[in-house]
């Protein structure tokens, strides 16, 4: 019987780091400690480990560094952490290495070609979360087959695969007034991100469609992407004319900051407020919350995205939405 090839994915589920870490490792580039490194060649002697032209190529995955800094801590627990670590792995398992490069701030303004680019002979290019417009069109005019991962456009004519986003936000906006609430109110940067604006929709679209009157609030208009929640969202509740009996967050983030600025003006969740979030975030803070939310398919818009490359169909333009599901929680007060 043949012995299964050790893989940089059983290397780095042995150590309990990312593929792209023991990569990095291996060839003895940049991005991780001395001390990883050695740790990552130790195992690797260990499991006999022979390196290995992966049989389909390299996929070359580009999220921005503000996502991904040494300064964002809830970047390793949250949406596109997972989104990157699954999306190495199943490309592991599929024959193929994924390398990971942040956008840093003045690259992405300068339109600036990856420099990875010119060295490596990639199969395809996967950008993770939200890089401008402008940037992604210059991707897309690398000539490779290129997929968006929780992002498109509408003018940037790429394959994406994203949440069904504006379902996710009708569902649980539906689920708020049918426990009687009919004065709710949308948090969240509608204009930030498709994702955010597509929530934004489905909000509108439920309160549409049994009657009721959409709220409008200085939060859901900005498109900043320096100024913070935690000081955003204070400020919108001062604009509020009256306060609503539920809320509509466009993440669990920002659910948490909107329930710990209400706290401080002696209002507590679910007795004096109703909350839903987005994305069902497995940080102990937020799961301590209770929040009911909806609980995105982090795994299949990670996989989809790989196999959209590696099949030969991200060069057709085309948006795929992919369903996830409302989990419920106590966060929500039944007021019928």
């Amino acid at each position: 019987m043949r012995t299964k090839s050790v893989t940089l994915a059983d290397i780095a589920r042995e150590l309990g780091v990312s593929s792209n870490a023991v990569s990095l490792a291996l060839r003895g580039k940049e991005g991780v400690s001395e001390a990883l490194r050695e740790r990552i060649m130790a195992k690797a002697r260990e499991m006999n480990y022979v390196a290995q032209s992966p049989a389909q190529g390299c996929i070359l995955a580009l999220i921005p560094y503000r996502f991904t800094g040494a300064e964002n801590a809830l970047y390793r627990s949250t949406f596109y952490h997972h989104v990157c670590f699954q999306m190495e792995a199943y490309a592991a398992s599929r024959g193929c290495q994924l390398i990971i490069s942040s956008v840093q701030p003045a690259d992405e303004a300068a339109l600036r070609v990856p420099q990875l680019l010119s060295t490596v002979p990639f199969t395809g290019i996967i950008t993770v979360g939200n890089l401008s417009r402008e940037y992604c069109r210059m991707i897309l005019s690398q000539g490779l087959p290129y997929v968006m991962a929780d992002q498109y456009y509408d003018d940037v004519p790429a394959c994406s695969v994203v949440t069904a986003n504006t379902s996710g936000a009708y569902l649980l906006t539906s689920h708020l007034i049918e426990k009687g609430h009919k004065s709710i109110q949308f948090f969240g940067m509608a204009f930030r991100t498709s994702s955010l604006e597509d929530r934004w929709i489905g909000y509108k679209r439920a309160m549409f469609r049994h009657g009721l009157r959409p709220q409008d609030n200085l939060l859901l208009h900005s498109s900043s992407i320096d100024t913070d929640d935690s000081v955003l969202i204070p400020q919108a509740l001062d604009e509020l004319d009256e306060m609503p009996t539920a809320f509509v967050c466009g993440h669990d983030n920002a659910a948490h900051t909107l329930i710990r600025a209400l706290a401080a003006r002696g209002l507590s969740c679910p007795g004096d407020f109703s909350v839903v979030g987005f994305d069902n975030i497995q940080t102990s803070d937020i799961q301590s919350l209770n929040l009911t939310t909806y609980s995105t398919p982090k795994n299949a818009i990670a996989e989809k995205a790989v196999d959209l490359v590696l099949e030969g169909r991200a060069r057709t333009p085309q948006r795929i939405q992919l369903y996830g599901s409302v989990i419920y929680r106590s966060s929500v007060r039944d007021i019928r």
